[in-house]
C-alpha cells in the first residue's frame, strides 16, 4: 500500500510514469527519489522496492547512491526531494492506519532489538545454568584451564 502511495505521489509531482523504461534524466531522477523515499520511510527491502517497478535490487541501490550525490549539487532536485518527503510525512500523519506496517528502518530495528533484549533476559538464566554445567564437566578433565579464569563469564 505504501509503495503505491509513494509511486502516485512521485508520478503526480513530476507528471510522468516512473514505470517507464526511459533513461531520460527526469525519469531516472523521479525513480531515484521514489527509491529513496521508500527506503527511508518504510522497512521495505531493496528487492521489494525493485519489484514494484520491475527493476532489480542493484538498480535501486545505485539510484539511491546517485541521488545522494546529485542532491549535493542540484538545488532543484534537492528541493523536489524535500517537498516529496514532506508530502509523504503529511500523508503518514493524516492516515496512520495506511502506514501501520511500514515503520522506518530505524524503528523496525529498534523494535527488533527490544524484542531480542527481552528474550535474552528470559533465556539468560537457562544459558548460565548450561554454562556452569559445562564448566564443571571441563574442570573434571582440565582443572588448570578452569582455574585460570579463561572461561569465566564477564
Amino acid at each position: 500500500m505504501t509503495s503505491k502511495l509513494v509511486k502516485e505521489l512521485v508520478e503526480d509531482y513530476y507528471k510522468l510514469k516512473i514505470t517507464s523504461k526511459s533513461r531520460r534524466r527526469k525519469y531516472v531522477e523521479a525513480r531515484a527519489i521514489y527509491y529513496k523515499l521508500l527506503r527511508k520511510n518504510t522497512r521495505s527491502s531493496l528487492q521489494y522496492i525493485a519489484n514494484t517497478l520491475g527493476k532489480n535490487h542493484a538498480t535501486v541501490l545505485h539510484g539511491i547512491n546517485q541521488l545522494e550525490d546529485w542532491i549535493e549539487y542540484d538545488k532543484q532536485l534537492k528541493t523536489d526531494y524535500i517537498i516529496l518527503n514532506r508530502r509523504l510525512a503529511n500523508a503518514m500523519e493524516l492516515n496512520p492506519e495506511l502506514f501501520e506496517d511500514s515503520t522506518s528502518i530505524e524503528g523496525f530495528y529498534e523494535t527488533q532489538y527490544l524484542k531480542l533484549k527481552e528474550q535474552s533476559s528470559k533465556n539468560y538464566q537457562t544459558i548460565l545454568t548450561k554454562y556452569n554445567f559445562l564448566k564443571v564437566r571441563l574442570e573434571k578433565y582440565e582443572p588448570n584451564r578452569v582455574k585460570s579464569k579463561d572461561f569465566d563469564v564477564v
